[in-house]
């Protein structure tokens, strides 16, 4: 018995490292290889694992502070003129620069809330409200916009707008929410609503 607990507590701990692990690795991947490839052909010679990943960022901070001055900004909307001016590319410009804009100046948490959807009789998924405000649709309120996340990977999935009467608010935290997904359910929604009775009995 107590051979299985140092089972269960041993994998607890590296199953959740390893895929973080994982994760991380993909995204450096990718960011290695918009540049480094170039780098690569360019002088193999200098070129060393994580060079194209050190040379994106320097990038993007020397842009990023060009930005910020009187002649960067100038440089800047001469730029997004020129992107714009591009056809099928501006459509996709201008998605793209939104939802950035959305993820990193908006004051207020990307996920407000975790709800349960209702998908079909007996099945029901777990996501997160992003949005109460359907501009889809046109009809404020009335239909939300939810992401629901994939596993083992929670950066991608599928967003759905959705009747709010199709949807359930779970009382559980975003924090909660994501422990419930990343841990494939076995943290389920009972010992989340446990912890937060806990918690806050715990501030009084």
């Amino acid at each position: 018995m107590r051979l299985r607990n140092y089972l269960i507590s041993g994998t607890l701990i590296i199953v959740p490292a390893a895929i973080s692990l994982w994760i991380l690795w993909k995204i450096f991947v990718f960011l290695e290889n918009l540049i480094g490839q170039w780098i690569q052909k360019a002088i193999p010679q200098f070129y060393v694992k994580g060079l194209g990943f050190v040379s994106l960022v320097a990038i993007v901070l020397i842009l990023g502070f060009f930005a910020h001055n009187v002649m960067g900004k100038r440089i800047v909307r001469y730029l997004e003129r020129f992107f714009l001016s591009v056809p099928v590319f501006n459509r996709l410009y201008q998605f793209v620069h939104s939802i950035l804009q959305q993820v990193f100046r908006r004051e207020k948490q990307i996920f407000q809330e975790v709800v349960l959807i209702n998908l079909a009789s007996g099945v029901s998924t777990i996501g997160f409200v992003t949005s109460k405000e359907s501009m889809i649709l046109g009809e404020n309120g009335q239909y939300w916009t939810v992401f629901v996340p994939t596993v083992p990977n929670p950066t991608t999935g599928l967003v759905l707008v959705i009747h709010k009467d199709r949807v359930k608010v779970l009382p559980v935290s975003v924090e909660q929410g994501m422990k419930i997904l990343l841990s494939f359910g076995i943290y389920n929604i009972s010992d989340a609503t446990d912890q937060s009775k806990s918690d806050s009995s715990e501030k009084n």
